[in-house]
């Protein structure tokens, strides 16, 4: 989706004409129609009433704008910080997995930030579906997900087809927690089956959407069985699964302190699959100092998981 027709749509609806609103822009009225024809195909509705007395939002139109507006002031934001190389005020966003070093990353690269000039931060835990729309429609300017390998190939093309770039930043098996008077904690060589018979919280909108649900609930063999759990935050998934001791989830890797604080067990499982979590931006997007000092947190807290992990391109 291209913003500048963001732009374009405003401006319509500010002066009630495309004629009026292509002379504010200084482009053709056919240029502007046409961009806003387009606009209108790719979201799936109108944007605009045509009336004898000029053009007037639809009720779905007035939505969007509402957004649009939103984004276009971000998008103005950071373009006047760039051009005025003005540090006084700091811009950083960031749309990250349900993850505890991701989210260590966040609290540590804010914590070392002096903010005495000014700072506006914009953090979510999301899906990676979501996170991957949030970054291609300009609502964040970074974005950390997270997916099976086996599904690669979709997320790669998704990636292509939304106009992002990426880097792998962590690829590792991934590990079952359970508290510490689980049945399985003490036990070794341990495979996905071992968990049948125990309750699996997990997330409820991590599904990939080209795959079916029992395509989904076989892939990497790490699906579990009829005993689940669908949360979507992670401070639920955590008091769940203090709570019950039959619980497990599977998790990336996690800090040794992070464990020991919530009484949890990370345990290996032979054939649990792999994840891997990628940072994606806008192609042609050129990093920050603030987005390379993330990264740098983003590496030194997955370091700290403690089992040894695929590690991909530390930043300078």
């Amino acid at each position: 989706m291209n913003t500048l027709h963001f732009v374009y749509a405003i401006e319509v609806e500010k002066a009630g004409s495309i004629t009026q609103a292509a002379d504010n822009l200084f482009m053709s009225q056919p240029t502007l129609s046409k961009a806003v024809k387009d606009l209108e195909e790719t979201l799936g509705f109108a944007v605009f009433r045509r009336t004898p007395r000029g053009v007037v939002p639809t009720r779905k139109g007035s939505e969007f704008l509402n957004h649009a507006k939103k984004i276009v002031r971000q998008i103005e934001k950071m373009e006047l910080a760039l051009r005025t190389g003005d540090a006084t005020h700091q811009l950083f966003s960031v749309a990250i997995p349900r993850a505890e070093y991701a989210m260590r990353a966040v609290s540590e690269f804010i914590r070392a930030l002096d903010i005495s000039g000014g700072a506006e931060f914009d953090i979510r835990e999301a899906s990676s579906i979501r996170a991957i729309d949030a970054v291609a429609d300009s609502h964040f300017v970074l974005g950390l997900i997270r997916y099976h390998v086996e599904d690669e190939d979709y997320f790669l093309k998704s990636l292509t087809e939304k106009g992002l770039q990426f880097q792998t930043v962590w690829e590792s098996p991934y590990v079952a927690l359970v508290g510490r008077d689980h049945p399985l904690a003490a036990r070794e060589n341990l495979s996905p089956e071992d968990f049948l018979p125990y309750l699996e919280i997990s997330f409820g909108d991590g599904e990939v959407p080209y795959i079916r649900v029992s395509e989904a609930e076989s892939l990497a063999g790490a699906a579990g069985g009829s005993k689940r759990i669908l949360v979507y935050a992670r401070a639920s998934q955590l008091d769940l699964l203090r709570a019950n001791r039959l619980a497990y989830t599977w998790s990336c890797p996690a800090p040794q302190d992070f464990l020991l604080e919530n009484g949890l067990v990370q345990l290996p499982c032979q054939g649990s699959g792999q994840f891997r979590d990628i940072l994606i931006s806008r192609s042609g997007y050129r990093f920050s100092g603030l987005d390379r000092a993330f990264l740098r947190q983003l590496h030194a807290q997955r370091d700290l998981a403690s089992l040894p992990v695929c590690h991909f391109g530390n930043p300078v």
